[in-house]
């Protein structure tokens, strides 16, 4: 039996391909929910089985930058795939997951915070292919409690397979 080749392992995951760009909320404690603008570019890097992820927010009222993340969808036979992503925050995350359809969820393998980051114990994250948009939702937990929602947001596409 021979390897999948790069277009055979990408073949899953192109419903996630290109620029897209819209809005979320979210919530870092109860008292202090917040909107944004998202922009995610999620492209193939060229010859090899990986998948380049640049996301970025800004606040939706006054527009400067407030996040950003860079990392790779590193991808497996069957679906299957490892996010490796760095945050500026002070934190690395290493996720594994599978796609279902049009929906890819990931479960934290592994998660580095830095000396002087906010607390973190837990991520979770998910990218869903609904209705013409891509919604992007990270789940969070602090100490001993259970993942909670910190950010959800709408995208459209806006460059790339099926852009308008």
């Amino acid at each position: 039996m021979s390897a999948p080749t790069a277009s055979s392992l990408l073949d899953p995951f192109r419903f996630l391909l290109g620029s897209w760009s819209g809005k979320g909320v979210g919530v870092w404690r109860p008292d202090s929910p917040f909107r944004y603008r998202e922009e995610l570019l999620l492209e193939v890097v060229p010859d090899r089985d990986l998948i380049h992820l640049q996301q970025r927010t800004f606040d939706a009222e006054t527009g400067p930058l407030r996040h950003s993340e860079q990392g790779f969808l590193r991808l497996f036979p069957a679906g299957e795939a490892e996010l490796v992503v760095a945050v500026p925050a002070g934190y690395t995350e290493i996720h594994q997951g599978r796609v279902e359809g049009t929906i890819l969820r990931l479960e934290l393998v592994t998660l580095a915070v830095s000396p002087r980051a906010r607390p973190l114990d837990r991520t979770q994250r998910r990218l869903e292919f609904r209705a013409g948009q891509l919604h992007h939702a990270v789940g969070i937990a602090v100490g001993s409690g259970e993942v909670v929602a910190h950010v959800a947001s709408s995208l459209e596409r806006i460059q790339g397979p099926g852009a308008p």
